[in-house]
C-alpha cells in the first residue's frame, strides 16, 4: 500500500475513477445474456470463505493495494486490528447495483474504494452493536440473506487467474458462511445449493490482464539489481562473469515467482535469458534452458574465434504478469574516440543493427497504437479484434538473428533483441455532426529500463587534450552506481560515464552552448549544438537528428527531481487520455476537448453562456427538504429577478418522466419570448430520481434549437441524515461527484454532534470529496455565500466537474441506449397473405407500406425486420413489437389480498417498504414489530385492504410507466 494517501485520519487510497472503472468491468460480465449468466457474483473473503483464491483475487482487483498475499505491505493496518477483521466483508455484485457488508473496523479502509460506487446497498452495525459478538453473527448473517433473496443464479469466482481449480459444489457447501445460510430463524432456512444455482464465474476475460503496481516495481526492481551488480564489477572481472552469474537475479525472481503463482507454464518464449557474444544465435536461443544456464560461456570466450565478446543479449520475464522486456548491451564502447583509434567494425554493426531495431519496434507500438494492426501479445495470444484485447498488456519485439562478421569472415557475432511492453488507449469523439472518430495514445511499461548500456573491459584512458582544464563538474547517483564527470578544456568538453564510457566534444565540432538557468532552486541545463561530423565520436545512444546534448547541471542534491518536475506536465495529457480510456467506448463530445486535454493542439475557445437560461437543480430523498430549500431560495431572491420552479406533474407519483421536462422546456421558451430578462429556472427533482437522470434530460434535448438556450448552473443535494436508511444509502447517488456541487444538510443543528450524522459526513465527503457542505436547518439557508454556491451559474462545467462525470460516470452524454432510428423490412399483415415492404423513420415519422408481388402466399420468400438504433437487444425489441400491436380490451378483475400470488406481494413490500409505518409500529432492522411484540416480514401496510389496493394500483401505473 505504497504511496497510499490519508482520508479521515485512515490509510486509503485510490483514483475513484480506477474503482469505478473496475467494477463494470466486473458488472460487463452479468450483462452478456444467455441462460448461463448468473444474477450476481458473490465474493466472501477470510474463514467465510475458507480463504478462497478466487474471491481472494477478485477482492485484490476491486480493492487494489488493500487485499494480496503479501500482508508486510499491510503492517499498518494489522497494528489496529488482526486479519479476520480486515477479512471480514461479504459482496454481492449485480449489474446494477452492488451489496456490501463490513464490520466498523475494515469500513473506514473500504469505504474510499466503495463511496463513488452507484446503487450501493451497504450493511454494516456501528462500533457499539457490533461488541455484541453473537449479535454481530446474526447481523452477518441476515445481511447475507437478503443480499441473495432476489438472485436465481449466483456465480462465485470459485479459482484465482495462476490456479485453475475444478468447481466443487460440496467444497463450497463447507464454507462457513454458506452453512450460516441454512440455519433456521436467522438464516434461509436451507441448503444454499439447493435453494441457487451455483455455478463457477469462469468468464473473467476483462480482469485477467490487471497489472498491479507492486509487478512493475518489482521487475523494475530487477534491473536495478543487475546494473549494479554490474557496475560493481571491475573491468577486470567482467571478462571472468559467466552468463549464469549474470542471469541469476532475473532467474530466480521468474522461478521463486512461478512456484508462488502455481503458474505451469514454461514457453520458450516467455522465459528469461543472459546470452554473452556469439553464444546468441538462433540455435542457442532456440536451445536455450533458464533451468540450466551456463557456467563455461564467459565474457573473455564468447566473441568469435574464442575473443572476448563484444554484445550480449538479456531478457527479464515477470512470473505473476504479462511484463517481459529485452534487451542488447555492450561490452566495449559503441564510438570512435575523438582523434583516437578506429572502432573495428564489430561493435559499429551490432550497434547500428540494434539502434535500427530500437526504431523499428517504438515505431511499430506507435503504428499499432494508431491502427491497430496485427500484433502477437506475451503470455496469452489473443485476437485483436476482440473487446478483451484493449485491457492487455502487449509486447513488440524484434530479433535480428546471426549476425555475420563482415570485416574478418570469424563466422557469425550472434544476435541482438529488442523489446517493450506497452499499454495502448483509445477514445471515441463524438462531433457535432454526430459522426464518431478515435483518438489513441499509449504508455510504454518498460521505458525505465535503460535501452542502451556498454561496460568498458579495457584498462586505461587517452586524454588528446594537452590544453589547459578550466574546471570540472562531478555526479554520483549512489543508488544506481552511475559515476558521471564533465571536465571543461579550452579546446573543448570531456564527458566521462560509466556506462557510455568516455568521448570528447571538440570546440572545432561545436556550434553553438547555451546555457538555461531559470532560478537557484530550479534545474540549470547546458545545451551544445554540433556538427554532423562529430556523430561518429559520440555513443549511438546519444544520436539525435538535431545534434544537440543537454546536460542537466544539479546545484543541490534534489536537482533530479526538480528537473523531473519541470518535464512532468508532458506526461499529463497522456495520463488523463489514459484515464479516459479506460471507462470503455463511450464517445467523448467535441466541444469537450478543449477541457479535457487543455494543450495547444485540442484547446477550443469555452463557449459563452450569453442568454442562456440558468438552470439550478435541486435533488435529495423524500424527506431531504429539498421542497423547502427550493421555496426559501425563490422567497429570498425574488426581488432580484424572475423565477420559475419546475416540479412534476402530481399525478406522477413521485416518479421523473423526462419527456415531460423536457416539453416543458419548450414550452417555457414559447411562453418567456418578448421583452425582460429571462428568468432563472429551478428545477426539483421528484421522490428517488437519480439526478442524472435530469441532468441527461436537459443537457440532451432533442430539439437542438432548445438544448442550446438553456445551461445548467449547480446541482444542490439536499440530505438529512436522521431520515436516512440504516442499511441502505441510496442518498450517495444524489450525492455524486461530477454532478454535484453543493450538499445542504437540512437535520437539525441540535443533531449535528451525533455518531449517525457524523458518519454520514463522512461517507458523503468520500463520496464526493470536492463539495461544498452547507448547514440549513429544514432548508433554510442563512448565509450569502451560502446562496451564492447553490444558484451559481458555473460550478456545474467546471473542468474537474467535467472530468469526473466521464471518468466517474462511462456514457453519460449518450442518454441514447434503446433507442429505434430506422425500421425496414418484409412483412405479411395478419388480415392479409399480401407481402409488404415497411419502411418507417422514428425520426421524421415517416412510414411506407408497399405491397409487393401479389398473389398467394409464397411460403419461400422470408418476413424479416431489420432495425438500426443504439444498444438494442432482441429482448427489447419483442417488447417494443408487442406494445405497437393492437393489445385486446380485457377487464381485468379487481385484486385482493386473497388473491395475490407471493411474488406480487414481495414486489409491492419492495416498492413501498419505506412509506410511514402506521401507529403502533416500529422497524428493529430486521423485521416490523407491533406493540404486542408479534413480528412481521412484509409492511404492516399490506394488512389492510384498503391500502393494498392502493399499492397495487400505485405499483401497476409504475409498471406500466417503466415498459412505455
Amino acid at each position: 500500500m505504497a504511496g497510499i494517501r490519508r482520508v479521515n485520519g485512515k490509510l486509503s487510497g485510490i483514483n475513484p475513477a480506477v474503482s469505478c472503472c473496475r467494477l463494470c468491468q466486473v458488472q460487463s460480465l452479468l450483462c452478456e445474456g444467455g441462460t448461463a449468466t448468473p444474477d450476481g457474483i458473490l465474493c466472501s473473503l477470510g474463514i467465510d470463505s475458507r480463504y478462497n483464491e478466487g474471491c481472494t483475487e477478485l477482492a485484490k482487483y476491486l480493492f487494489y493495494g488493500l487485499y494480496g498475499r503479501n500482508q508486510l505491505n499491510l503492517e499498518h493496518v494489522l497494528e489496529e486490528f488482526p486479519d479476520e477483521m480486515l477479512d471480514d466483508v461479504i459482496l454481492l455484485i449485480k449489474a446494477e447495483c452492488v451489496h456490501l457488508y463490513c464490520n466498523p473496523m475494515n469500513y473506514s479502509y473500504l469505504l474510499p474504494y466503495v463511496s463513488h460506487w452507484r446503487n450501493l446497498h451497504l450493511y454494516c452495525m456501528t462500533k457499539a452493536e457490533y461488541e455484541d459478538e453473537e449479535a454481530a453473527e446474526e447481523f452477518k448473517i441476515s445481511s447475507f440473506v437478503t443480499m441473495v433473496q432476489d438472485c436465481y443464479r449466483i456465480g462465485v469466482p470459485y479459482s484465482s487467474q495462476g490456479h485453475i481449480q475444478r468447481f466443487d459444489m460440496f467444497m463450497m457447501e463447507k464454507w462457513p458462511l454458506i452453512q450460516a445460510f441454512a440455519l433456521e430463524g436467522i438464516g434461509g432456512g436451507s441448503f444454499f445449493t439447493m435453494k441457487y444455482k451455483v455455478p463457477s464465474s469462469k468468464n473473467k476475460k476483462n480482469l485477467k490482464y490487471f497489472l498491479s503496481s507492486e509487478d512493475l516495481v518489482n521487475f523494475e526492481k530487477q534491473w536495478s539489481g543487475f546494473f549494479s551488480s554490474m557496475d560493481l564489477e571491475s573491468h577486470l572481472s567482467i571478462l571472468e562473469l559467466s552468463e549464469a552469474q549474470a542471469g541469476e537475479a532475473f532467474r530466480t525472481y521468474y522461478s521463486h515467482g512461478l512456484i508462488s503463482s502455481n503458474i505451469t507454464d514454461k514457453s520458450k518464449s516467455q522465459q528469461p535469458f543472459v546470452l554473452f557474444g556469439k553464444h546468441s544465435s538462433s540455435e542457442d536461443l532456440e536451445s536455450y534452458s533458464f533451468n540450466f544456464p551456463s557456467e563455461s560461456h564467459q565474457v573473455r570466450n564468447t566473441g568469435p574465434l574464442g575473443s572476448a565478446a563484444r554484445h550480449m543479449i538479456l531478457q527479464c520475464v515477470a512470473p505473476k504478469g504479462p511484463l517481459a522486456c529485452s534487451r542488447t548491451y555492450f561490452f566495449e564502447t559503441t564510438h570512435t574516440p575523438y582523434l583516437g583509434e578506429q572502432k573495428k567494425t564489430e561493435v559499429l554493426l551490432l550497434s547500428q543493427i540494434y539502434s535500427a531495431a530500437v526504431q523499428a519496434v517504438l515505431s511499430g507500438i506507435k503504428c499499432y497504437s494508431c491502427t491497430s494492426t496485427c500484433f502477437i501479445f506475451v503470455f496469452r495470444i489473443i485476437p485483436l479484434t476482440d473487446e478483451e484485447s484493449r485491457y492487455a498488456v502487449k509486447t513488440a519485439s524484434m530479433t535480428v538473428h546471426d549476425i555475420p562478421d563482415l570485416q574478418w569472415d570469424r563466422g557469425d557475432l550472434g544476435s541482438v533483441v529488442f523489446s517493450e511492453s506497452f499499454l495502448e488507449s483509445s477514445i471515441n469523439i463524438q462531433q457535432k455532426d454526430g459522426t464518431v472518430s478515435s483518438d489513441s495514445c499509449y504508455a510504454i511499461l518498460t521505458t525505465t529500463v535503460p535501452r542502451y548500456a556498454c561496460w568498458l573491459v579495457c584498462v586505461g584512458l587517452k586524454i588528446y587534450f594537452r590544453s589547459l582544464c578550466r574546471f570540472s563538474l562531478q555526479f554520483r547517483f549512489p543508488k544506481t552506481h552511475i559515476f558521471r564527470k564533465i571536465i571543461f578544456f579550452s579546446e573543448g568538453l570531456l564527458f566521462i560515464h560509466s556506462q557510455y564510457g568516455t568521448f570528447t566534444l571538440s570546440k572545432d565540432h561545436i556550434s553553438t552552448i547555451k546555457f538555461y538557468d531559470p532560478d537557484s532552486s530550479a534545474v540549470s541545463s547546458l545545451l551544445v549544438e554540433y556538427e554532423s561530423s562529430m556523430l561518429p565520436h559520440l555513443p549511438y545512444p546519444l544520436h539525435s537528428a538535431d545534434h544537440c546534448l543537454v546536460f542537466a547541471l544539479q546545484p543541490r542534491s534534489k536537482s533530479h527531481r526538480a528537473f523531473y518536475s519541470k518535464v512532468r506536465s508532458l506526461a499529463s495529457d497522456s495520463d488523463r487520455h489514459f484515464a479516459l480510456s479506460s471507462i470503455g467506448q463511450e464517445p467523448i463530445l467535441y466541444d469537450h476537448l478543449g477541457v479535457l486535454f487543455p494543450s495547444a493542439e485540442l484547446r477550443n475557445p469555452v463557449s459563452s453562456q450569453g442568454d442562456k437560461v440558468v438552470i439550478t437543480i435541486i435533488t435529495g430523498l423524500p424527506g431531504s427538504h429539498k421542497k423547502r430549500l427550493c421555496n426559501f431560495l425563490v422567497q429570498l431572491n425574488k426581488e432580484h429577478g424572475r423565477w420559475v420552479v419546475y416540479e412534476p406533474d402530481p399525478d406522477s407519483c413521485d416518479s421523473f418522466s423526462a419527456s415531460h421536462l423536457q416539453q416543458y422546456l419548450s414550452s417555457f421558451l414559447e411562453s418567456q419570448r418578448g421583452p425582460g430578462g429571462k428568468p432563472r429556472l429551478l428545477v426539483l427533482s421528484p421522490g428517488y430520481t437519480d439526478v442524472l437522470d435530469v441532468v441527461q434530460a436537459v443537457l440532451f434535448h432533442p430539439d437542438p434549437v432548445v438544448q442550446a438556450c438553456f445551461t445548467i448552473g449547480a446541482v444542490t443535494a439536499c440530505v438529512d441524515p436522521l431520515f436516512l436508511s440504516e442499511f441502505i444509502f441510496p442518498f450517495c447517488a444524489s450525492c455524486m461527484s461530477g454532478i454535484v456541487s453543493t450538499v445542504v444538510f437540512t437535520g437539525l443543528t441540535a443533531e449535528q454532534k451525533r455518531p449517525l450524522v457524523q458518519h454520514v459526513h463522512q461517507l458523503v465527503r468520500s463520496a464526493n470529496p470536492t463539495a461544498a457542505f452547507i448547514l440549513a436547518e429544514k432548508g433554510a439557508v442563512t448565509r450569502n455565500e451560502d446562496v451564492n454556491l447553490i444558484l451559481s451559474d458555473s460550478s456545474f462545467n467546471e473542468p474537474q466537474m467535467l472530468r469526473a462525470r466521464y471518468v466517474l460516470y462511462p456514457g453519460w452524454p449518450s442518454p441514447f441506449r434503446g433507442n429505434v432510428y430506422n425500421v425496414w423490412g418484409k412483412v405479411r399483415f395478419s388480415d392479409s397473405d399480401q407481402l409488404m415492404e415497411v419502411s418507417y423513420n422514428t425520426v421524421s415519422g415517416t412510414l411506407s407500406i408497399v405491397p409487393l408481388t401479389p398473389g398467394p402466399k409464397d411460403t419461400t420468400t422470408p418476413c424479416f425486420l431489420i432495425f438500426d438504433g443504439v444498444g438494442l437487444t432482441e429482448d427489447g425489441l419483442k417488447d417494443w413489437l408487442r406494445l405497437c400491436a393492437k393489445q385486446k380490451q380485457t377487464k381485468k378483475p379487481k385484486k385482493t389480498k386473497s388473491t395475490l400470488s407471493p411474488q406480487e406481494i414481495k414486489s409491492i413490500h419492495m416498492t413501498r417498504h419505506l412509506d410511514p409505518l402506521p401507529p403502533g409500529f416500529f422497524y428493529n432492522g430486521y423485521q416490523y414489530v407491533d406493540i404486542f411484540g408479534e413480528k412481521m416480514n412484509f409492511h404492516p401496510c399490506i394488512l389492510f385492504q384498503a391500502i393494498l389496493t392502493n399499492c397495487l394500483y400505485v405499483y401497476q401505473n409504475e409498471q406500466a410507466n417503466r415498459n412505455h
